[in-house]
């Protein structure tokens, strides 16, 4: 099914179009839920079945506001439920994955801004009160960072960039095995060339991560990149977006990323001007290994808003939460869905 707009539109006329033009797109966002809390910003998700949990974040309610709850959420039915607590302190901007019925999350900062590099693991099936784990001997090996990227392939989980506690912006990645013995569960992966960043966005497609925007040291990080764990390969899609798909508004960073069937998409965010986004893009990747296509879609039918949450589940994507600035009325609570299949109506954001 094409999910892309009906007519080719030249590069030209791109703005033009993301301003509402009347060509017809097919990529649909609908409300459908709020969090049963406040509002937050940079929280991290998973997903264990037909449930997503949602962990951490932080606010500002006439003073800041750190989390370390963690609720979840029933794909089904649209509820929300209130689980363990992290037992960790309060904090924004870790990394969570999910492998075989478990959650993991690791990473954050703290409202003092103490970076954390400790690592729990979360199983629904126990009891309220035992849910969490603390994996004490299996501490992130690069120490104490936040704002990277974790997420899973198959049984293995990864987590790296992200700005760190003692070196700047990192390109690190390492891989989480959860077979292995305690103490021995992280090792470090090779991804020659790749670009120190924090507040990239990555989605999987079969065995493969795609990594793009963030930023280092307040600069945007042009590279588009992508990790193969079938084969442990690491490659560079494009070193310049611009040069290879002329749309500099892929420069973002704090954007969500999530990917259904063999696309992924990409929506929300900063600019590096400093506008917050809410435009929507669909990447199609080259089965021959080239460079694939950017296409827009239809915008994101909210708030303009950054540092949001996201997940994937059976055919749909999913955003929650996130934030447009630092006040009391920046933190969001919603939930949306999006359908790649319904015909984008172009409501207008609340």
């Amino acid at each position: 099914m094409n999910k892309l707009m009906h007519k080719l539109i030249p590069i030209a006329l791109l703005t033009a179009v993301l301003c509402g033009c009347d060509e017809d797109y097919y990529g649909n966002w609908r409300s459908i839920s709020t969090l049963n809390a406040k509002g937050r910003g940079a929280a991290a998700s998973f997903t264990i079945g037909n449930k997503a949990y949602l962990v951490g974040g932080y606010g500002f309610y006439l003073v800041p506001k750190y989390f370390n709850s963690t609720w979840e959420f029933d794909v089904k039915d649209y509820s929300w439920h209130e689980c363990d607590t992290l037992p960790g302190a309060p904090r924004r901007a870790g990394v969570a994955f999910s492998i075989n019925g478990k959650g993991y999350y690791c990473g954050g900062i703290g409202i003092d801004g103490e970076c954390y590099s400790d690592m729990f693991e979360f199983d629904p099936t126990k009891e309220a009160g035992s849910q969490w784990t603390n994996l004490v001997a299996d501490t992130f090996p690069m120490g104490g960072f936040y704002e990277g990227l974790g997420f899973a392939i198959g049984e293995l989980g990864f987590a790296g960039t992200g700005m760190t506690e003692t070196r700047g912006t990192s390109s690190d990645f390492y891989q989480f095995d959860p077979s292995k013995a305690a103490g021995s569960r992280w090792s470090k992966i090779e991804t020659p060339g790749a670009a120190k960043r924090q507040c990239a966005s990555v989605f999987i497609i079969g065995d493969r991560a795609f990594i793009i925007g963030g930023r280092s040291n307040n600069y945007r990080v042009p590279s588009f990149e992508c990790y193969n764990a079938a084969t442990g390969e690491f490659s560079i899609i494009s070193n310049n977006i611009v040069d290879d798909y002329n749309v500099d508004i892929l420069y973002r960073y704090s954007a969500s990323a999530f990917s259904i069937g063999n696309e992924g998409y990409i929506t929300c965010g900063v600019k590096f001007t400093g506008e917050v986004l809410r435009d929507t893009w669909l990447y199609t990747p080259d089965i021959d290994n080239g460079k694939g296509k950017w296409q827009p879609i239809g915008d994101f039918e909210g708030p303009n808003r950054y540092s949001a949450s996201c997940f994937t589940a059976g055919n749909y994507g999913f955003l929650l939460c996130g934030q447009n600035g630092n006040f009391s009325t920046s933190f969001q609570d919603d939930v949306w869905i999006f359908c790649p299949d319904e015909k984008y109506n172009k409501r207008k954001s609340r």
